[in-house]
């Protein structure tokens, strides 16, 4: 005896680059014994139905294999050739910008011309107005070390434009300018190695009383009657004069210049943070601008660049407290919810959790575990694809994938989850010098402890279901939470509703 149903079935093969379709609409109606309407494609009974569908689901299997094998050629090809050049691209980048680039931007200004002696109202007005900017900003935003950094330079360009241009052919305007080129890298160098703590305070006031010192020192020593062994003593000659010709200022001077430019370019590539890329850049325009000679108005045109590029530093330092996590040093959630409102119709979204860091913390502490999340942090930000790392809060992160498919989000973060299992995580102390270590391990008898950290990731992408940001990221930290429940340590995407089947209606 027949039997009718009336349903309409959507198929859709999963194919994403054809987005070919399989439309089957049929109706079958009444109990009548064999369907007496069908709209499409002839007689479908329920049996050919099933078998259709079977059919369509081995295509889009195999769709699907074959799809995730060029993913993985594509992300394989990305891995052999990013790594290492991002890196140094990185490094290259932070050293050299924006400082560099204001530096060469002041320097091919003088090249062409623009800085003639015509322009030195000018110059004078720029110097004034940065350096009352600068001091203004940093004391505002409460930068201490630029405050300072900003005022030993304007006094040292001061210093050199009114006291040295009216002593220029005795030995004491000689002297002034000779103090000033071996105390500016010295007092720039202490500062990138000091810590912001107020400049009303009782530290700041001992830095301001160090500065003071440092002035009445050589008001004092250029006054005495024997001022010629001071001077001596500024011009002694460690090597052949011949070596040095090229330089306007003396060798302990360019000393003083070389070894301070070496250590902040060591702790710049250790850890860059703008407050010491600004202070490194601020060295280097004052070195340029004693090589202009003393008290002339190219001289107060570099030095004003310095304090431009201080001036950078105070605004890069105030954004970064805003959108940027302090521990990991990866946007924060201020600055996702930034970029969420920027994307695009395309994209994807993966969240990511430690597992069982709670259980981590308990064990070896709460410094281990902010080691792990900057070990996970620095391995998120050199993710492939495009992909924009973010810290979420806690443990959990964020990658938003612009102009991707899930597909492809799911092979850059399944990728980079293998990555951090793979990466080998000692647990230290805070204190990690070899002496520190030693006497630890003589104490407790313990040695550093080696532990894999791993990850679980959910990842989904904006479809006609999930047609907000908001939507997307509930979606993967569901497929987030899947995967924990499944064991931890995989990733789980979020099958797009373009490519799963669904019964639209039934009567």
């Amino acid at each position: 005896m027949g039997y009718g149903i009336s349903v309409r079935a959507l198929l859709r093969e999963n194919a994403t680059d054809t987005r070919s379709q399989l439309w089957y609409d049929y109706e079958s109606i009444r109990k009548k014994g064999h369907p007496t309407k069908v709209i499409y494609g002839g007689f479908l009974p329920p049996f050919i139905v099933t078998m259709l569908k079977s059919k369509s689901r081995k295509r889009a299997a195999a769709s699907r294999e074959s799809m995730k094998g060029q993913r993985d050629k594509r992300v394989r090809k990305d891995d052999r050739r990013s790594p290492d050049r991002t890196r140094i691209l990185k490094i290259f980048y932070r050293l050299t910008v924006p400082g560099g680039l204001l530096l060469l931007i002041s320097a091919l200004l003088v090249r062409a011309g623009f800085m003639s002696d015509a322009q030195t109202p000018f110059v004078q007005f720029y110097a004034y107005f940065v350096f009352g900017v600068g001091l203004l900003l940093s004391a505002f935003f409460k930068r201490s070390r630029l405050f300072f950094a900003i005022l030993v330079v304007i006094l040292s360009e001061r210093t050199l434009a009114w006291f040295a241009t009216r002593f220029l052919s005795t030995g004491t305007g000689h002297g002034v300018f000779e103090a000033i080129a071996v105390l500016l890298p010295i007092n720039l160098l202490a500062l990138t190695f000091m810590r912001d703590r107020g400049i009303i305070s009782p530290a700041g006031r001992q830095r301001v009383i160090f500065i003071a010192v440092q002035i009445f020192a050589v008001m004092i020593l250029l006054s005495l009657p024997k001022q010629v062994h001071a001077a001596a003593l500024l011009d002694h000659a460690f090597v052949a004069p011949h070596f040095v010709n090229w330089s306007a200022i003396s060798q302990p001077a360019l000393l003083a210049f070389v070894v301070a430019a070496v250590a902040m370019i060591i702790s710049l590539i250790r850890r860059y943070q703008p407050v010491e890329s600004s202070l490194y850049w601020a060295l280097v325009a004052a070195f340029v601008a004693l090589q202009m000679g003393r008290g002339n108005h190219l001289a107060t045109m570099y030095f004003s660049t310095g304090g431009l590029i201080l001036i950078i530093a105070v605004l890069e330092t105030s954004y970064a407290m805003a959108y940027r996590d302090e521990l990991t040093q990866l946007p924060s959630r201020r600055s996702l919810n930034e970029t969420l409102l920027k994307l695009g119709d395309s994209y994807s979204i993966g969240m990511l959790d430690v597992d069982n860091f709670k259980k981590f913390n308990d064990t070896y502490g709460h410094e281990a575990g902010d080691q792990a999340l900057r070990m996970v942090a620095s391995k998120l930000s050199t993710i492939a694809g495009g992909g924009k790392p973010f810290r979420y809060g806690g443990e959990e992160f964020t990658v938003v994938f612009p102009d991707k498919s899930v597909g492809e989000a799911y092979t850059y973060l399944d990728t980079m989850r293998k990555m951090i299992e793979q990466s080998a995580f000692t647990v230290r102390g805070k204190d990690r010098r070899r002496q520190a270590k030693k006497s630890k391990a003589a104490q407790n008898g313990t040695r550093d402890v080696e532990v894999n950290v791993t990850v679980s990731v959910g990842v989904a992408a904006r479809d006609e279901e999930r047609t907000s940001p908001d939507l997307v990221i509930r979606s993967a930290d569901k497929a987030l939470y899947r995967a924990k429940a499944k064991g931890r340590n995989r990733t789980i995407a979020v099958k797009p509703a373009s490519e799963e089947m669904r019964i639209v209606s039934i009567r």
